[in-house]
């Protein structure tokens, strides 16, 4: 598949946020970077606002998709439990930074934790599975109010970013002193268990 313009300024600017956050990268960085002119990223998103949200909006279909069929398979059981719940809240994500795709990852954690206003856009894109993870939840807890529900999926969904967007810096501050990294595998574990009691 050819790669288009409108490609490398996406990717581009995937990886500037990611490193310096949104407001610290100006269009021109961005531009710069990707070896185009600001013509061209006018043309392709019209405002900076405009290209953070095709940021966002370029992998959240791979994560909606992946999460999809984990979500039905829990609707569809009679009795799922909330570390089913939390798996397939993490997994998906688990699956993208596993591939090294993480710079994605990084700009959510860093909207989510410094409140920039993408996270309307994320909103956006995660609203239908966030609707279902929320029956799931009520489901498995029907003593949570709605406050309870969005809390906790609020503080699943910061905690997940977070971890899964600095595993490198994680494998070495949780290992034993003097000992090698831990595996990822054993982090995305012990992610899924802190998202288990969250929710819970």
């Amino acid at each position: 598949m050819r790669t288009t313009q409108r490609d490398v300024l996406v990717t581009t600017a995937e990886r500037l946020f990611a490193e310096q956050g949104i407001d610290a990268v100006s269009l021109r960085t961005v531009m710069a970077e990707a070896g185009t002119n600001v013509a061209a990223v006018r043309y392709h998103f019209g405002t900076k606002d405009d290209l953070v949200a095709a940021v966002v909006r370029a992998r959240s279909e791979e994560i909606r998709s992946a999460r999809d069929a984990l979500l039905t398979a829990l609707e569809e059981a009679a009795d799922p439990s909330l570390r089913d719940l939390a798996e397939a809240f993490v997994l998906p994500l688990a699956g993208m930074a596993a591939s090294g795709d993480v710079e994605w990852i990084r700009l959510v954690a860093g909207v989510t934790t410094g409140g920039h206003r993408a996270i309307a856009v994320i909103d956006e894109e995660f609203a239908e599975q966030t609707a279902r993870l929320g029956l799931l939840l009520r489901r498995i807890r029907p003593d949570l109010d709605p406050v309870g529900v969005r809390f906790r999926l609020t503080v699943a969904m910061t905690l997940t970013y977070r971890t899964l967007g600095d595993l490198g810096d994680l494998r070495t501050r949780v290992a034993a002193p003097g000992k090698p990294p831990v595996d990822d595998g054993r982090l995305v574990a012990e992610l899924v268990d802190a998202v288990t009691a969250i929710l819970g």
